[in-house]
């Protein structure tokens, strides 16, 4: 009888008590990721799109303030924010968050941020044409970040050591100054350096784009552990609007709107244009944690060692989580939208 009357007050009450548990809605939540330096709190990533119009607002619900920040400190900024509680997810480049991963900060990479094509400029007027001609002049980098790997990658390929060449490490706006000034000769950096070639200041001697696509440089979409553990259902709800941001950027008819959400960072829309010139954005922007984005992560893993910018190891399939991802495509049909990639980047299936 006991027995009769536990159930039959489990049945009755079992609703309110599945509601009482539901999630709490966090009252706000922070993001971080790359600004230009200069513009305004808007950044040229697909995170920037999600902001602007709407996709994780939308998704979370009006209720709960989104705060978004577009650092200028790039990569070291982020973690710094990250490790100091002020950020909840974050999109950034490849090198920086495995140093940070390194450190034991705990972080989770629920989606890819597509890739960055990393131009290579010299001061106007130098006598400068190619990499190899860089021996012997200096060069404006922030040091632990994608840019560092790309230069070094690309001195490498051209037959070239760091030794041959001065490193300045400098954040971002103090690189287009010192540039600008005539501090540094040249700059290892991606489309927020192509205003200074329209003022004349400088010229493009290297682009990974049309020199090195494999050497463009990776970004990862994160959120902490403890928010994913603390709001597992607001994380769901944050990764499906990420992945909405990347379908709507990847239709043609939506490429002139985000390139004008993008200059509102300070890059122009020019230059914009020209970095995504002869190129699909949904293909650059591919959101999905495929065997390329691995195979990317995994030789960041491998130059942060052997540079000795982290003494732990980084364990990659400890840290990627698809299942949020792979929540997020099958619920808005998304599966086969964009096509598998092998670690080099070829098309496997559709």
């Amino acid at each position: 009888m006991i027995r009769s009357l536990l159930l039959s007050l489990l049945t009755l009450f079992g609703g309110a008590g599945i509601a009482a548990a539901a999630e709490p809605a966090p009252g706000a939540i922070h993001f971080g990721a790359v600004g230009s330096g200069y513009g305004q709190q808007v950044g040229t990533q697909l995170i920037a799109i999600a902001h602007i119009k709407g996709f994780i607002q939308a998704e979370v619900g009006d209720a709960v303030k989104l705060d978004f920040n577009y650092f200028t400190g790039t990569g070291p900024a982020i973690n710094e924010a990250i490790a100091n509680g002020q950020l909840d997810f974050a999109q950034y480049g490849s090198l920086p968050s495995i140093i940070l991963r390194a450190t034991g900060v705990g972080t989770k990479i629920i989606a890819s941020g597509g890739g960055t094509n990393i131009y290579g400029v010299v001061r106007t007027g130098l006598p400068i044409n190619s990499i190899k001609e860089l021996k012997g002049h200096s060069v404006t980098i922030q040091k632990a970040t994608i840019l560092h790997w790309s230069l070094l990658e690309t001195l490498k390929a051209n037959g070239l050591t760091e030794r041959d060449i001065t490193i300045l490490d400098l954040k971002t706006a103090d690189q287009l100054a010192a540039l600008a000034s005539g501090s540094a000769d040249a700059e290892f950096g991606t489309a927020s350096v192509l205003p200074l070639r329209d003022q004349g200041l400088v010229k493009v001697i290297y682009t990974s784009q049309r020199d090195d696509p494999r050497a463009t440089g990776p970004s990862a979409f994160f959120v902490t552990d403890a928010f994913a553990a603390k709001y597992p259902e607001t994380t769901q709800h944050v990764v499906n609007g990420f992945i909405k941001a990347a379908q709507w950027v990847a239709q043609p008819e939506n490429r002139e709107e985000a390139l004008q959400i993008w200059a509102k960072s300070g890059v122009s829309y020019a230059s914009l244009k020209e970095e995504y010139a002869n190129e699909q954005l949904h293909d650059r922007l591919d959101p999905r944690l495929d065997d390329f984005f691995r195979g990317q992560y995994a030789d960041g893993i491998d130059f942060a060692k052997q540079q000795k910018l982290t003494r732990k190891d980084v364990d990659l399939s400890q840290w990627v989580d698809p299942s949020y991802e792979a929540k997020a495509l099958a619920t808005l049909g998304l599966q086969n939208y964009w096509p598998n990639r092998d670690v080099n980047g070829a098309v496997v299936s559709n």
